[in-house]
């Protein structure tokens, strides 16, 4: 399994550190240890349990995926050499902004401790949206979409219901990112919220938190993200 790497810093070395081009550094606010559901059941699990399947574990369910942003980059650093970032887009985040980002860089990141609290250092570019009060703002090219799900007549099946991981309702939407060091890469940009979209073939689609009963970011409703140049097209317009 994967595990943060650890370092104590005092409050004087945490806030006058800089951190790297591309990187944000982020306070975790939220812990899975003794973890209760919305309905008051404990959840929470031993995180150094390892399991077979870790798209079905506790430990993929409970891996933190939101913080609030303490500090910025000076800037993100984009060059068609490929030493930056994949794309160019915009630094949209501020501090004080709680944002939610990719499960496995999560597990993987560097962990700061300091005075009782951890950051973590999470690239910029595994960072899908975030929450200034009420607005979202997406990043990255990132959309949110709405799970689309199709009936199946499995006389064993305990819910009548598959989700089609080939599409999506658009929920949130975003500014496209301007380029990709790939010049065949290309958002769509002619994207607006109700849209029902296709992927591309084999497109991969995270899931922006993995269980409604805990779920963040908006209620107990659950969301896909996936970039804009992964959707090839507009199935039906939003009323």
């Amino acid at each position: 399994m994967a595990e943060t790497f650890k370092q104590n810093l005092t409050r004087s070395q945490l806030e006058e550190g800089k951190i790297p081009s591309n990187t944000v550094l982020l306070e975790m606010t939220h812990s899975s240890e003794g973890i209760k559901s919305k309905g008051g059941i404990i959840v929470g699990v031993n995180l150094e349990d390892e399991y077979e399947d870790e798209t079905t574990s506790h430990v993929a369910d409970l891996t933190e995926v939101y913080a609030k942003v303490v500090k910025l980059p000076d800037k993100l650093y984009y060059n068609k050499d490929g030493t930056g970032m994949p794309w160019d887009c915009d630094m949209d985040l501020m501090p004080e902004d709680f944002c939610w980002f990719n499960a496995l860089e999560s597990k993987n990141a560097v962990e700061i401790l300091c005075e009782d609290k951890s950051y973590r250092l999470i690239p910029y570019t595994d960072i899908y949206c975030s929450k200034r009060g009420k607005d979202v703002i997406m990043l990255n090219g990132y959309v949110l979409c709405k799970p689309v799900f199709v009936h199946t007549e499995h006389r064993l099946a305990v819910d009548d219901r598959k989700e089609d991981k080939t599409r999506g309702v658009i929920a949130f939407v975003g500014k496209p990112n301007r380029e990709y060091i790939r010049p065949e890469y290309v958002d769509f940009k002619e994207l607006e919220v109700g849209d029902e979209v296709m992927f591309n073939p084999g497109s991969p689609v995270f899931p922006l938190e993995r269980k409604s009963y805990l779920a963040q970011f908006d209620g107990n409703n659950l969301y896909n993200v996936i970039q804009r140049r992964r959707i090839a097209l507009v199935l039906s317009k939003g009323n």
